[in-house]
């Protein structure tokens, strides 16, 4: 049960870090920025909206740095597939290609490679410390969901056009700052002001920087700035600065892009000699639990937009090395952990903590 809650608190942390922002190291801005048209705040916006809805190809090099003020975890906090919550905070690296038919994501560290390689039949997640391979085939999965056996593996939902799975959404958005952009746009636009400021040039190619600057009194964000490539009008990068901050908290974006046509086989993965593959247990209907065993955990919604938040009802009691954390009020976002109605529930929202107090007095 310790590990189940473990597991949980990382998902709501990372769903909180990403969907809002991942970071990254301050992208080269070359001087002087790019002399381009002037063009009005909505139709850069729209022309922007159109762009990731169309099927394109990118691929490039991703810098992110995640600097929100968080307290020391726990070694133990995290686990699941993309690691501990710590492995995502400070400077990172990453590779990305992502194209209509597969994806390719490698998060670069100083000793060792994560890889996760998508396409439309199957997904693999490569480890290379501990040489080790998990591997999902999407025809046993939808067999065995049609069995009754349950929910597939987070990276079972990595086929393209699946990104509507909360877990597949964030080992995106980890790498790629257009699906970041995307969860903006369509989640946060329309809560916020939007304004041109200026221009840039990320990964030497000129950008417009659209601003957006939210009407909620209640967010911690003071606004998200999206730098859009003037040509393609895909973003190229996203900061997100809390309120009264000079500096972005958390920012990712490209230091080097291309958006040529992907070879096919790069979506493909074999693993390395002497290297262990896995398949998770995807149990058929004779094995598998009831249905309620799987249920998603009962949760209340407070608010929308850069307010908006999430209460979460745990199965049990959170460990104490996790508790000890709470309650946490950062820059960017808060999380609180209340029992009420006879349930350990977990608050998290881009909040101070006064407002999830007082959502948390609702709870029963």
């Amino acid at each position: 049960m310790a590990l189940r809650n473990r597991t949980r608190l990382t998902a709501v942390a990372l769903v909180a870090l990403v969907v809002l922002a991942l970071a990254g190291v301050s992208m080269v801005r070359a001087d002087p920025n790019p002399s381009l048209p002037a063009i009005a705040a909505d139709e850069l916006l729209g022309s922007s909206v159109v762009a990731l809805a169309s099927p394109s190809s990118i691929s490039g090099e991703v810098r992110t740095r995640l600097d929100l003020g968080l307290p020391a975890l726990p070694s133990g906090l995290g686990g699941g597939a993309t690691g501990s919550v710590t492995s995502i905070l400070g400077a990172q690296r990453f590779k990305i290609w992502h194209a209509p038919g597969g994806l390719r994501v490698a998060h670069l560290m100083d000793l060792s490679e994560q890889t996760l390689v998508a396409n439309r039949t199957e997904a693999w997640l490569w480890d290379s410390n501990g040489m080790t391979a998990e591997h999902v085939v999407y025809a046993d999965v939808a067999a065995a969901a049609r069995s009754g056996g349950g929910a597939a593996p987070w990276f079972a939902r990595m086929a393209p056009g699946t990104t509507d799975a909360h877990a597949a959404d964030a080992m995106k958005i980890l790498a790629d700052p257009t699906a970041l952009a995307r969860k903006m746009l369509d989640g946060l636009a329309p809560y916020a002001g939007v304004a041109v400021d200026g221009t840039a040039r990320v990964a030497d190619r000129p950008a417009y920087e659209l601003v957006l600057t939210p009407r909620s009194p209640l967010t911690l964000i003071g606004h998200v700035t999206l730098a859009i490539d003037a040509e393609t009008r895909l973003p190229l990068r996203v900061e997100v600065f809390a309120k009264g901050a000079a500096e972005a908290s958390v920012e990712a974006g490209f230091t080097s892009v291309s958006f040529d046509a992907i070879d096919p086989s790069t979506f493909t993965f074999t693993p390395p000699p002497g290297a262990t593959v896995t398949t998770p247990d995807l149990p058929s209907r004779a094995g598998a639990m009831p249905s309620e065993h799987h249920a998603v955990p009962t949760t209340r919604t407070f608010g929308s937009g850069f307010d908006a938040r999430v209460a979460i009802q745990l199965d049990g009691r959170l460990p104490r090395e996790t508790s000890a954390l709470l309650p946490y009020g950062g820059p960017l976002f808060s999380v609180l952990a209340v029992d009420a109605g006879g349930h350990t529930w977990l608050l998290v929202g881009f909040v101070g903590l006064d407002t999830l107090q007082a959502d948390a007095a609702t709870l029963a």
